[in-house]
């Protein structure tokens, strides 16, 4: 039973897989190459975290044959980035080219630091001046 199981294993082990843009390539490899880097470029909108060469989504599938079309009729890859953006909005871009999105976390990670800092600062300078005793607790009537 067990030599069984491992055949049937190793059978579907093997079957062929699938690739994820089955356009053939582009005839010329400079534009296969440029092509390739683009889809890497680009985010999936419906996937959210992937890019367009790596899910078969509806989406991505057009943003693959457009990018195609655009390397293919000669447009540079700054006009097929642009492009994306005109249409779908800086978020298409996997690596955007605002340096704030880069920025804000450790400005926000650092404000934080701060706020701590000082607010331990203050809870210091309150104990300092706190003449009460711990054992102290005030009278109920």
């Amino acid at each position: 039973m067990t030599r069984t199981m491992v055949v049937a294993f190793l059978a579907l082990c093997s079957l062929p897989v699938l690739a994820i843009d089955p356009a053939p390539l582009l005839p010329d490899p400079v534009q296969q190459a440029r092509y390739v880097d683009l889809i890497h470029q680009l985010r999936c909108l419906q996937c959210q975290g992937e890019t367009v060469a790596d899910t078969q989504a509806m989406f991505a599938k057009d943003i693959r044959r457009q990018v195609r079309e655009m390397v293919q009729a000669g447009k540079s890859d700054h006009e097929v980035r642009q492009y994306m953006v005109d249409r779908y909005g800086k978020i298409i871009l996997l690596r955007p080219e605002s340096a704030w999105l880069w920025l804000a976390p450790a400005l926000f990670l650092l404000g934080g630091i701060a706020i701590a800092w000082r607010v331990l600062r203050q809870r210091r300078a309150l104990l300092a001046t706190d003449t009460s005793e711990v054992g102290d607790e005030p009278e109920q009537s």
